[in-house]
């Protein structure tokens, strides 16, 4: 009994000094989608400095303008210490006799992702970053998804419109609001001072051929009217929408990103839309679009939340 009261209290004490030093941590820093690259001048200014840019900073498919998937800021190792270690994704680079991919969660701050890359040569951190870029990249993407859903859960919109309309619920900010509902149907949006962010959600039956971009705009030509009377949002074909399978809380999505229009009138902007098979017998689906109308400025951010509150899909 004795000996079992000590290991209790042993255990006590190791936990309890586990979550003081995660408690001890400082807050991280960083804005989302924003890498640390942690390396010295000779490699940033180099070849392997050229293979992060053009991997990690490479143009985002589907926005009107370029912008790049993650702003890069080099940081020299030199440096690396007191405010500079609270970046909240960092990309570390060395050269070391020890080679690999390493990955740390909330070493110096919380929340925080550290994936440090070193190799003998920089020929060889080349060849590891090659070998391990999907995984590298998926790694940080799909960390800041988490980051912003973290982020918007801290003030949440309660309406149970979506639920009760189209059977699935979704978490978003608290600055959307309902726009239109209607049988199997929620459109909600967010004004901001440039325009505006929207999503819709409608479920549907497959009763028909019609291709994903078909159904979208004969969605959008019913439920999302343009400034005039007679116009409506379409797809803009002359940007070919790009489709690719992917997975989202175990259903199968089929994700398209490209741009919409209004026919006539000065109104366009990016879309990002799931097509989302609900059941197993692919009778029912779901369609969620979330499109933004932000004439004149970056739209990076607004889009990745939508993809962030679209992730977060719960039947």
């Amino acid at each position: 009994m004795k000996r079992t009261a000590i290991v209790f209290f042993i255990l006590i004490l190791v936990l309890s000094c586990s979550e003081n030093k995660h408690k001890l941590l400082p807050a991280s820093s960083g804005n989302i989608n924003n890498i640390s690259v942690v390396t010295n001048d000779q490699l940033w200014d180099g070849e392997v400095g050229q293979v992060i840019r053009e991997n990690f900073g490479r143009p985002i498919y589907g926005l009107p303008q370029i912008e790049p998937v993650f702003s890069l800021s080099h940081i020299p190792s030199k440096v690396f210490s007191g405010f500079a270690t609270k970046s909240r994704t960092i990309l570390k680079l060395d050269i070391s006799e020890k080679e690999g991919v390493f990955n740390f969660k909330n070493t110096y701050a919380t929340p925080q992702r550290i994936i440090q890359i070193t190799a003998k040569t920089p020929q060889r951190i080349i060849q590891i970053i090659n070998e391990n870029l999907n995984s590298i990249y998926s790694t940080i993407y799909f960390n800041e998804i988490k980051e912003k859903q973290r982020r918007i859960s801290k003030n949440l919109n309660l309406t149970k419109e979506i639920k009760n309309k189209t059977g699935v619920s979704l978490k978003f900010p608290s600055a959307y609001r309902i726009a239109k509902a209607d049988t199997n149907f929620v459109w909600i949006r967010r004004d901001i001072e440039t325009g505006s962010v929207n999503l819709f959600v409608y479920r549907y039956s497959k009763l028909n051929d019609q291709s994903i971009i078909e159904r979208r705009d004969s969605i959008s030509k019913i439920y999302i009217p343009g400034p005039l009377e007679n116009t409506f949002m379409s797809t803009d074909l002359i940007y070919t929408p790009n489709t690719q399978e992917i997975n989202v809380g175990g259903k199968q999505v089929y994700e398209t990103r490209g741009l919409w229009e209004i026919e006539g009138q000065f109104m366009a902007g990016p879309f990002l839309n799931y097509q989302v098979n609900l059941d197993t017998n692919e009778s029912e689906y779901l369609m969620l679009d979330g499109f933004v109308y932000s004439p004149g400025s970056s739209k990076r951010e607004y889009v990745f939340e939508l993809e962030a509150i679209m992730r977060s899909l719960k039947n």
